[in-house]
C-alpha cells in the first residue's frame, strides 16, 4: 500500500489482485480517533468517486469525526460510465461484481492490519447494489460485518445490479436511507423492505428523507447524515 503525500486527503493505493481481481485502485482512508477499532468501508455511486463524491465525501468525514477509521474505495466502473454497460456486463462477462468484491475484501485487509477489528459496509446508489450482492454472495473477508448501510438502493437492472434478488440473503442489520423525491428509490421502499424480511435477516430500518429530497440528497443532506450516524450509534456503536 502506497500513501500519496502531501494532499491532506489521505489517498492510498490498494491491490485487489491478492483477493481474485484486476490490480491497483485508489482508496481513501481517515483513521479513527479513540476508538480507531471499529471501521467503515464505503462505496460510492454511479458517475462519481471516493473522495468527495455525493454522500460518501460526506459520510466517510463524518463516520471518522464520530470515531470510526473510515476507508472509501474506487468502484470499478465500465468504460464508458453508463448504466447500460452496467447491464451488458452482468448479462456477459460480469466482471464488475467480482471485482468489487476483490475490492471490498481487500480493504478489509488493509483495515485488518491496522488494528480495526470489524466493520460496517456502506454504500451510495451503484455503491450500494455492490456491497449488497458481496454479501449476497456470502463473500468473507478478514473482519466481521456488524450492518450494511444502502442509500438510494436500486431495484433496475439484470442480476446483482437488483438489490431485491440480494436483500434476501442478507442477515447482517440493514439500514436503507432514501429521498422522498427519488423516484427509483421511493417506489420500489415496500419492495426492498419484503424483499430483506422474505430472508434470515433480523433487523432492517427503512429511513425516507425529506419531502422532494432527490437520489443524491441535494439539500438534505443532514437529514441522510443524522439518519446514517443515528444507526450507527444504536447497531454499530464505536465504542463496542
Amino acid at each position: 500500500m502506497g500513501t500519496a503525500p502531501g494532499n491532506g486527503r489521505k489517498e492510498v493505493f490498494l491491490d485487489s489482485k491478492p483477493y481474485g481481481g484486476s490490480g491497483r485502485f485508489r482508496a481513501f482512508l481517515l483513521d479513527g480517533g479513540k476508538n480507531p477499532a471499529h471501521g467503515v468501508i464505503l462505496l460510492h455511486g454511479r458517475l462519481s468517486n471516493p473522495d468527495d463524491g455525493p454522500v460518501v465525501g460526506r459520510l466517510r468525514r463524518s463516520l471518522n469525526e464520530a470515531g470510526y477509521t473510515t476507508l472509501s474505495l474506487a468502484n470499478p466502473v465500465p468504460e464508458p460510465d453508463e448504466f447500460p454497460h452496467y447491464v451488458a456486463d452482468v448479462q456477459g462477462k460480469n466482471a464488475l461484481f467480482p471485482e468489487a468484491y476483490a475490492r471490498i475484501r481487500a480493504g478489509m485487509a488493509t483495515l485488518a492490519g491496522r488494528g480495526v477489528v470489524d466493520v460496517v459496509l456502506l454504500g451510495f446508489s451503484m455503491g450500494a447494489r455492490m456491497h449488497a450482492a458481496f454479501l449476497a454472495e456470502g463473500n468473507a473477508g478478514s473482519l466481521p460485518i456488524r450492518g450494511f448501510v444502502a442509500l438510494s438502493n436500486g431495484t433496475n437492472g439484470a442480476g446483482p445490479l437488483n438489490s431485491a434478488t440480494s436483500l434476501p440473503k442478507i442477515v447482517v442489520p440493514v439500514l436503507d436511507v432514501y429521498g422522498a423525491g427519488d423516484p427509483l428509490s421511493a417506489e420500489t421502499a415496500a419492495a426492498r423492505k419484503a424483499a430483506y424480511q422474505a430472508g434470515q435477516g433480523k433487523s432492517f430500518t427503512q429511513v425516507k428523507v425529506g419531502n422532494k429530497a432527490p437520489h443524491a440528497f441535494d439539500g438534505s443532506e443532514r437529514d441522510m447524515e443524522a439518519s446514517v450516524l443515528d444507526w450507527m450509534k444504536q447497531t454499530a456503536p464505536c465504542a463496542a
